[in-house]
C-alpha cells in the first residue's frame, strides 16, 4: 500500500513538473512580432558570457549596442526574424537571427548555427 501511495505521489509530482515545463516552453517569434514588440525599444540584454549590454533597436532601421560590444549599424526584418549589419562587428557582414519568446517574457536570440547570441531580459 505504501509503495502505491508513493508511486501516486511521484506520478502527480512528475505531472506537475511536466505541466510547468510546458508552460515555460519558448515559442518562435517571427518578423511581425519583431516589428510590433521589439522595434523602437531599448533592450537590456545578457550576452553569452553573462555580461550585460544595452541595444537600441530603432524603428528607422538603425541599431546600436553599448557594453561589451560597442558598435552601431542597421537592422532589417527577415522572414524568420531579423538581420543586422554592424560597422565593425563581423567586418560589416550581415547576419540573420531567429528568436524565441519564453513564458516569462524574455527573448532568446539565436545565431544561424543555433548558438545563443543574446537574451533580451528587459526593456528601458
Amino acid at each position: 500500500m505504501r509503495a502505491v501511495v508513493m508511486a501516486a505521489v511521484l506520478a502527480a509530482n512528475l505531472g506537475v513538473a511536466a505541466y510547468a515545463a510546458a508552460q515555460q516552453a519558448a515559442v518562435t517569434v517571427g518578423p511581425k512580432e519583431v516589428e510590433r514588440e521589439l522595434a523602437g525599444k531599448t533592450w537590456i540584454v545578457e550576452l553569452p558570457d553573462r555580461s550585460p549590454a544595452i541595444e537600441r533597436f530603432n524603428v528607422d532601421g538603425t541599431v546600436s549596442i553599448i557594453g561589451g560590444l560597442m558598435d552601431e549599424g542597421r537592422w532589417r526584418l527577415w522572414e524568420r526574424g531579423y538581420c543586422t549589419t554592424w560597422r565593425r562587428l563581423r567586418g560589416g557582414a550581415e547576419r540573420c537571427f531567429t528568436l524565441e519568446k519564453t513564458a516569462d517574457g524574455r527573448y532568446l536570440i539565436y545565431k544561424p548555427n543555433g548558438e545563443i547570441s543574446m537574451t533580451i531580459v528587459g526593456f528601458q
